[in-house]
């Protein structure tokens, strides 16, 4: 096999590991996106349930006044008979001003439950509003979630297929060292060759000297970057 042949054949295998690579970067990153989605959502779940928690003291506290009220309004009632039933002036007059003083009472609580309702309406306007968002989140998200899911599904369908013609390319370059020492630097710096076209490296963007460019362009021995010490390939162009 011609050099340049065979570095023509390894330029098809890089290629294909920068595929393989895409793919599986995509299966990496759906699963943090579903769980930065799930965080988002939270967040609306978490503001949902500060609104109904609101709404729910103020509708207990709604509850306790117009309980302590009708307890009130009991009370009145007994001091009515029991003044009716009353045998002195003096009896009479002790239950006028209970009656008095809890009627007043009742008064204040009822102007403190208007308020109670007042502000019941303006809480459930924003439990409302946050249900609205959350709900309108949630569709979202199942959709986006679903989106992602497709997705990761295809890749996987995907990388099969591309890892098995990165196998076949791989058997025609009959050439295990040059595959141990690309995979090698691979798996110490994430990219184990670079594409030239100029005298410039792809992956750190340094210089390449004139001569060893003309190197390069020959393909006849393996030739790696001064710099970031990946493999040198000339794009040769069909």
């Amino acid at each position: 096999m011609e050099p340049t042949e065979k570095m023509k054949i390894f330029m098809e295998i890089v290629e294909k590991d920068k595929e393989v690579d895409k793919i599986k970067n995509l299966e990496n990153k759906v699963p943090e996106t579903i769980k930065e989605l799930d965080k988002k959502l939270k967040d609306y779940r978490d503001i949902f349930d500060k609104e109904k928690g609101k709404f729910d003291n103020i509708d207990n506290k709604r509850r306790e006044l117009e309980k302590i009220i009708e307890e009130q309004k009991l009370n009145i009632g007994n001091f009515n008979k029991r003044q009716k039933e009353s045998h002195t002036n003096e009896e009479f007059i002790i239950l006028k001003k209970e009656i008095e003083k809890t009627e007043e009472a009742i008064s204040k609580k009822e102007d403190e439950l208007l308020e109670v309702y007042f502000e019941k309406d303006e809480q459930k306007k924003k439990v409302d509003e946050a249900s609205a968002a959350l709900e309108e989140r949630e569709k979202e998200f199942a959709k986006e979630k679903e989106i992602l899911e497709q997705q990761l599904t295809g890749s996987k369908e995907e990388l099969i297929i591309k890892e098995d013609e990165r196998e076949r390319i791989a058997a025609r370059l009959k050439d295990e060292n040059l595959l141990r020492k690309y995979s090698r630097i691979k798996s110490s710096r994430g990219t184990g060759a670079s594409i030239i076209e100029i005298p410039e490296c792809t992956e750190c963007h340094s210089t390449i000297p004139p001569q060893l460019f003309a190197e390069v362009r020959k393909g006849d021995r393996i030739i790696a970057c001064q710099s970031c010490g990946r493999i040198l390939i000339y794009k040769w162009m069909d």
